[in-house]
Parts: C-alpha cells; structure tokens; sequence
C-alpha cells in the first residue's frame, strides 16, 4: 500500500512537471520530427505535454488497480492469461 502511494505521488508529480514545462524539455532535447511531422507545428510541445498526461492517468490507473484490469482485457484478446 506504501509502495503505491509513493509511486502515485512521484509519478503524478512527473506528469504534471513534464506538462507544466513542456517549453524547457523541448529547448534542452531539441524538437522531434516525427512529433513535427505527426502534429504539424509544434507537435514537439505537444508530445511532451502528452507524454505528461499519460503518465499521470496511467499512474492512477495503476494506484487504483485499474491498469490490471486494462492489461488483463487486451492480453485476454490476443489469447494470454494473466492471472
């Protein structure tokens, strides 16, 4: 229970700084052309500001025990078990 609570807590706060400074990441790495080319212009910015997002929904995801269930349905399409 700790463990999940520290891993919502780090990986929320990730999410949200990678959203929030979205600029400095693109200035420090540089822009990405398949970004570019994908989401038009600035398709960079946008990238990182997904890439932020979906780590916080998949961080609550996993907190809440969603992310196992979702894992489960699509190894259960292609024929797995998990158990």
């Amino acid at each position: 229970m700790l463990g999940k609570i520290l891993i919502f807590i780090i990986g929320t706060a990730a999410g949200v700084a990678i959203t929030y400074y979205h600029r400095w990441f693109v200035r420090t790495v540089g822009t990405n052309s398949w970004a570019e080319r994908v989401f038009g212009g600035g398709g960079t910015y946008l990238m990182w500001q997904l890439i932020g997002v979906l780590i916080v929904v998949f961080t609550v995801l996993y907190t809440v025990g969603g992310l196992e269930k979702i894992v489960g349905w699509i190894a259960g399409f292609f024929g797995y078990s998990v158990s």
